[in-house]
């Protein structure tokens, strides 16, 4: 007997559809590649791209994401991955920001569909890609350091222990370099839930670091972590942060200030003043004193290591408004800057000394901020008056002439001499 097997008449047989021949989105590069740039700016021409779709699709149920696929520069001044939206023609235009660490650099644009709500955590799948190319050369002059973005203009700090290798915290992250500030790379494997606030080394070569709101870590070896914050009640924004081999100091918007004599071990919480919620400008003196600001503009001075502190005044003529600058000189000098441009330089045993102003008029608030000392010289930074700038008391009190055309926001003296200067749009090193 022969049996025949089949289907029935009306029965249609079950094709799983194969997801790899679906109608997917295009992208195609219409103008803008292999371009020469100068290392840290853009591109001369924008990149244009061409977006097509399947037919029964919006063009607004698409997004572009870009990566970097060699040199680290940033593509329209935003973080690589974030989405850029496609306009109703189809078209995406960016501005490619070239980085500073290889001629041969390239980009890759990919298209998306719209996943508001993937729920199984897997990753989107792009449905096409297109690779760019350029190639840089080197600048002259001022130009943009690259890998650390755009800095925090009004928290952006810089740092090092081995006079080789930089650290900056800026944006809330930590980041180094290895080549005098030109190329900074994100240090990775901190753990915290918060932006960084603040980076300081003490002598050892131990980096404490300050967060926003999960308080203060160290590391020894710049690879484990640690935190530090036995007898710190409310950690969340802090406002002043002083590490030194003795003694550490930190305060936050509510709470502190507070002392550490073991490293970080214990902080016991001093109390300074009872008018005040917020102190900052740390500092110790080679005698052993500790000075600080509260949010009222006193000065105060601790000469047994934070158990009694006293109100220090000076005279009106060295700081007119807020303090919004001070350091203690190798001199061993006090040296204040503040609102109405004023920078101070105040004997710690007379309380007496010199005091330069340099207002003008021009309907905004300036300030001296940034003291800081290098080759038997003090350089402060002048802030938002006609004639803002770094200036130094060796150059007779007046502004260095460095042929940056932009407003300087802060700066730093590398150990060789040379400055990084923080602009609103970015971190500069001289060529």
């Amino acid at each position: 007997m022969i049996m025949l097997t089949g289907c029935k008449k009306d029965e249609k047989p079950q094709i799983k559809p194969d997801v790899d021949i679906k109608p997917a989105a295009k992208i195609s590069l219409t103008s803008g590649n292999s371009q020469l740039g100068v290392y840290g700016e853009y591109l001369s021409n924008e990149l244009t791209f061409k977006i097509t779709v399947p037919q029964d699709q919006m063009l607004t149920q698409y997004y572009l994401q870009f990566a970097l696929v060699q040199g680290n520069g940033r593509v329209d001044n935003s973080e690589m991955y974030s989405q850029f939206n496609i306009l109703p023609d189809g078209t995406v235009k960016v501005k490619w920001q070239l980085g500073c660490n290889t001629p041969t650099q390239k980009i890759k644009a990919y298209v998306y569909a719209q996943q508001p709500y993937p729920g199984d955590g897997k990753p989107p799948v792009p449905q096409d890609s297109v690779e760019i190319k350029a190639t840089g050369k080197k600048p002259e002059g001022w130009a943009r350091a690259c890998g650390c973005g755009i800095p925090d203009v009004y928290n952006t700090q810089i740092t090092t222990f081995d006079h080789k290798t930089l650290y900056m915290v800026t944006a809330g992250e930590l980041y180094t370099s290895d080549d005098n500030g030109i190329n900074w790379q994100k240090v990775d494997g901190i753990p915290k839930s918060s932006g960084i606030f603040s980076a300081q080394f003490n002598s050892k070569g131990w980096l404490y670091i300050l967060t926003r709101s999960d308080g203060v870590l160290y590391s020894r070896d710049l690879k484990s972590w640690q935190t530090t914050n036995n007898g710190i009640i409310d950690k969340r924004d802090p406002t002043g942060f002083m590490v030194k081999d003795d003694v550490l100091m930190v305060s936050f918007y509510f709470d502190g200030p507070y002392i550490s004599t073991d490293n970080g071990g214990f902080w016991q919480k001093s109390i300074v003043s009872l008018n005040s919620q917020r102190f900052m400008f740390f500092n110790k003196h080679t005698d052993g004193s500790l000075y600080l600001f509260d949010d009222w503009g006193t000065l105060f001075r601790s000469k047994d290591t934070g158990k009694s502190w006293q109100s220090i005044k000076l005279d009106y003529g060295y700081y007119l408004s807020q303090p919004s600058g001070f350091a203690i000189g190798p001199d061993g000098n006090l040296y204040i800057g503040s609102d109405d441009a004023t920078i101070a330089q105040v004997s710690p045993v007379t309380l007496k000394g010199t005091a330069k102003r340099y207002y003008e008029w021009n309907s905004s608030s300036q300030s001296v901020a940034n003291i800081s000392f290098f080759q038997d010289d003090v350089f402060y930074l002048v802030r938002h008056t006609p004639k803002p700038g770094i200036y130094s008391i060796r150059n007779n009190w007046g502004r260095l002439e460095l042929g940056f055309g932009k407003d300087i926001y802060s700066y730093y003296i590398k150990p060789d001499g040379n400055f990084l200067l923080v602009g609103q749009d970015g971190l500069y090193y001289k060529n």
